[in-house]
């Protein structure tokens, strides 16, 4: 093949390794966003939780801890209803790293496999130079 086609084709895989790259950092990112809020929600159910509870112990009216026990309960049903979204974006997440892991290790493989071609093709050039060298010397020699 020739040069031009190995260039368009390492062209082409940086490409995709950016893209890839770049897809894969705003999964990421949504799945870090996503995750710290259900965390949030999920810290905000426990302290009405703990709420309740001392407002149980205080004596307060029944209609206060009911509401607070069913805001409590909401939160908690609220961050369980996310879970799936969580999961689905760690999955996600997960599966666009590995594709930008293989992306990048593709160009690595291209990128080697052109400096072992430019390496030989050098070391070829090399020893024809040094055959023709010989071979005019050779024939200086002879013509003496």
């Amino acid at each position: 093949m020739s040069n031009r086609v190995f260039e368009v084709l390492q062209q082409m895989l940086k490409l995709r390794k950016d893209r890839s790259v770049a897809q894969s950092k705003r999964v990421q990112a949504e799945y870090e966003r996503v995750r710290n809020f259900n965390l949030q929600v999920e810290s905000y159910a426990k302290e009405y939780e703990t709420q309740w509870v001392k407002a149980a112990k205080e004596g307060d009216s029944v209609l206060n801890l009911q509401t607070q026990a069913n805001f409590g309960l909401n939160l908690r049903a609220t961050a369980k209803s996310q879970e799936p979204e969580v999961q689905a974006l760690k999955s996600q997440s997960r599966e666009a790293l590995d594709k930008a892991l293989q992306d990048a290790q593709r160009l690595k493989t291209l990128q080697s496999f052109l400096a072992k071609r430019k390496q030989q093709r050098q070391h070829q050039f090399e020893k024809h130079e040094d055959k023709a060298l010989e071979d005019v010397l050779q024939a200086r020699q002879n013509s003496k």
